[in-house]
């Protein structure tokens, strides 16, 4: 996730007390570890993770993501967007949970999270912008209206989400419910038909 505090420990290659601040993902620990052990990619398949190993080092420079895509169920609600130049990390919601008044969270009590589509969310037009350098709370949305940066920064990220999309193939779901049916019959068993192993 983003944002999520992480932690690594290598003290021949990682200094201690190292803090990146710049926007990284749990994609990218695939391409880091095969970068380590000096393992190719697989080259059939695209690989939205990057090798974060210099910027653990110590490296400075911008996330090796110019973007980060934030999916709720099928569907984009969020971009993160990391221009080559400056400090700054702009996130732009295309679509937002209905927060409950006074809160950020949604459904009341009854409710564990968040629906990602129907009437639980709002299709912000025009996308609510963030600077999350400046704003990491995301309570200040930039103007649309006055804010010269606004459009420029919208169309920048809008671009990269129409390729995103077009470049994602459709795919199973995984997490239908037909998925979720128990099948004993498939789980390892060391004392068929009883599955309980005392080996």
């Amino acid at each position: 996730g983003i944002r999520v505090p992480t932690l690594v420990q290598w003290s021949r290659k990682i200094k201690p007390g190292t803090v990146v601040s710049e926007p990284t993902s749990q994609m990218d620990i695939f391409p880091t570890v095969a970068d380590i052990i000096r393992a190719p990619l697989p080259q059939d398949r695209v690989i939205d993770g990057r090798n974060i190993l210099p910027l653990l080092g110590g490296a400075t420079g911008p996330s090796p993501h110019d973007f980060l895509f934030h999916y709720c169920g099928g569907h984009v609600h969020a971009v993160r967007y990391r221009p080559r130049e400056g400090n700054v990390t702009w996130k732009a919601h295309f679509i937002s949970p209905n927060w409950d008044p006074g809160t950020t969270t949604c459904g009341g009590p009854e409710q564990l999270y968040c629906m990602c589509g129907g009437p639980e969310v709002t299709h912000n037009d025009p996308p609510l912008l963030y600077d999350v350098t400046n704003d990491p709370t995301e309570d200040r949305p930039i103007s649309t209206d006055s804010d010269p940066k606004y459009r420029k920064v919208i169309d920048t990220i809008s671009k990269a989400v129409k390729g995103h999309i077009e470049s994602v193939g459709n795919v199973e779901a995984r997490l239908k419910a037909l998925n979720q049916v128990p099948r004993p019959w498939m789980q390892e068993c060391c004392n068929f038909p009883f599955c309980d192993c005392r080996e």
